[in-house]
């Protein structure tokens, strides 16, 4: 061998690329990232849901003290905050929410009755319904109303769930199974 010329290297092993990096962490990203911002959502609905309580007086309708032709007074007043006396037009049941307007005008029911239950352990809904019937019927009418067979005792009553609530409340009300009154079923000193 010449002494100028280098000496042979051992052969090392050929050039290989540098493996590519599993895409299977970009998808873990991915599915991170959606998994934190699931959790921020259930977070955010528990905070708004159950933390801050809707309070009744937001959800309060108002009264026109002044209304118009139509008679309207409120419309989609919840049942639990009828006062006696309020005649409704469009009623078909206690537990719907209801258009209050004047009784001089168009409408198809009324609020009659009130009364608030006793007691701590829930009466069973035979007995419930047998009382409730009972109160709504004890309510003294106006006997120029012209009431007939037309009319219909409708009532809301506490339910087992509800009276566990603390719900005592019996709502009484009459309605026509068909047409419309222009008048009030109470006697003048009866309605607030």
């Amino acid at each position: 061998m010449e002494k100028d010329l280098p000496e042979p290297q051992a052969a090392l092993p050929p050039l290989q690329p540098e493996p590519e990096k599993p895409k299977r962490q970009i998808g873990q990203w991915v599915l991170l990232v959606i998994a934190v911002l699931a959790l921020s959502a259930a977070v955010v609905f528990v905070v708004l849901r159950f933390i801050t309580p809707a309070t009744p007086e937001a959800n309060t309708v108002e009264r026109n003290e002044s209304p118009g032709l139509d008679g309207v007074i409120a419309a989609s007043v919840p049942p639990e905050q009828l006062v006696l006396g309020d005649c409704l037009r469009g009623f078909d049941s206690p537990l719907s929410p209801q258009t209050v307007v004047t009784c001089d005008s168009s409408h198809n029911a009324q609020l009659i009755g009130s009364f608030e239950l006793t007691g701590d352990k829930y009466p069973g809904a035979n007995e419930l319904l047998t009382e409730s019937e009972s109160l709504c019927k004890s309510v003294s009418l106006d006997p120029s109303a012209g009431l007939d067979s037309t009319w219909t005792y409708h009532f809301s009553r506490p339910s087992e769930s509800t009276w566990s609530q603390g719900d005592r409340q019996v709502s009484c009300f009459l309605g026509l199974t068909e047409g419309n009154v222009r008048n009030s079923l109470l006697p003048d000193n009866e309605e607030s």
